[in-house]
């Protein structure tokens, strides 16, 4: 019997949705404001004011991000779900495992998804994300965190379309010995500069884009 990947894309999107609900949860509402407010989103006590979109690129600063010395959201959920078994540790394991990196289409998968590129690490990943699959054409740039279930990806849920020139600008950063390319990616300011380009914010002085 054929696997049905699509549906077990749906299956995964949903565990991913539900182990970071819980870890949006375990975040002190202040330190939620603060990822909010580096975002350069103006905002109350309560996020109230902020839609779905904006709320997205906040909850995934909060999750995959944490000070030095300090454990991620994610990896805390992990931890209280060591026992876990079956489908849903694999994509709990994905998340805690996921990287942020620039990537390129390249094109559809035989079987469901979407083949990249990693344009900054390097190789290719398939990923199964039903929203990718329909929007992102062979060729597009864009900026994600991905992480590997069982021989294919999911994405955290977040995205940004990004441009040839903003490529070849890392690229070449990378490619001078400026910084290696694995520092640039882990380094919270780019996924904050990433969201920031994702909502429209003009990118001023300091930005890693």
């Amino acid at each position: 019997m054929d696997r049905d990947w699509q549906a077990e894309a749906r299956r995964a999107a949903a565990a991913r949705q539900r182990f970071q609900d819980m870890a949006v949860r375990s975040v002190p509402m202040p330190k939620m404001v603060e990822q909010a407010k580096r975002l350069g989103l103006h905002v109350d006590r309560e996020l109230a004011q902020l839609d779905e979109g904006e709320l997205a690129y906040a909850f995934d600063l909060a999750i995959y991000t944490a000070p030095p010395g300090r454990s991620r959201a994610i990896d805390r959920i992990a931890r209280q779900h060591a026992r876990l078994r079956g489908e849903a540790v694999l994509v709990l394991n994905a998340l805690t495992r996921s990287w942020l990196s620039v990537f390129r289409v390249l094109g559809p998968h035989p079987d469901a998804g979407l083949v990249l590129e990693d344009a900054l690490l390097g190789g290719e990943v398939w990923v199964l994300d039903e929203v990718l699959a329909e929007h992102e054409a062979p060729g597009t740039i864009l900026g994600a965190r991905l992480g590997r279930v069982l021989g294919y990806a999911i994405t955290s849920g977040v995205a940004v379309a990004l441009d040839e020139m903003t490529l070849a600008g890392l690229k070449g950063t990378i490619t001078r010995g400026e910084v290696e390319a694995e520092a640039v990616l882990a380094d919270p300011r780019f996924a904050q500069t990433l969201w920031q380009r994702a909502m429209g914010f003009s990118l001023a002085g300091g930005s890693m884009l």
